[in-house]
């Protein structure tokens, strides 16, 4: 009887230490500002940082926005997109209005109220990302982590893209 040959095994680039450091570091840092940020705005009775994010984003923008639009570039999933914009409309904070070609379609703005929400919000979480992201990095490190980091984003973003997943 023919005994099966052992099967062999392929080290892959994934199990480096260097890697799975890098991946833990990044995971890491984010984890524990953004929990220093919530903190902070929970304690002033403020809403949570992913609210910020999309007040930010209106508040930037010329125009309204497509909530599609705005997925890939606040951090919670595409389910959790649609629960948080609820949230924050219930709050008064946003509103939508509709395409007037395709009623399916609509589009975000941001409110007077989100604009003062996010002018108490934007401080609280400045001084904490300047404290613990800013006072740790030199410009030239930032730079650096920015142009590694988008690499990397940008190798996932491409799927989800083509997927029809993020519009970037």
């Amino acid at each position: 009887m023919a005994q099966a040959a052992p099967a062999t095994t392929k080290t892959s680039k994934v199990d480096d230490p260097a890697y799975a450091a890098a991946w833990q570091a990044i995971r890491n840092s984010h984890l524990t500002v953004v929990e220093r940020i919530e903190s902070e705005l929970s304690d002033s009775g403020l809403p949570d940082l992913a609210w910020y994010d999309v007040l930010v984003k209106l508040e930037v923008s010329a125009a309204p926005v497509r909530p599609k639009d705005m997925l890939c570039q606040v951090s919670v999933t595409k389910s959790g997109l649609t629960r948080l914009l609820d949230r924050i409309e219930k709050a008064g904070l946003i509103e939508r209005s509709y395409c007037p070609s395709d009623r399916r379609g609509t589009f975000l703005s941001i409110t007077n109220a989100g604009r003062s929400t996010l002018a108490e919000m934007k401080p609280i979480r400045d001084r904490v990302f300047d404290a613990h992201f800013v006072g740790s990095l030199s410009e030239a490190e930032a730079e650096v982590i920015t142009e590694l980091l988008s690499r990397v984003a940008a190798s996932a973003v491409g799927e989800l893209e083509a997927q029809g997943d993020c519009d970037v």
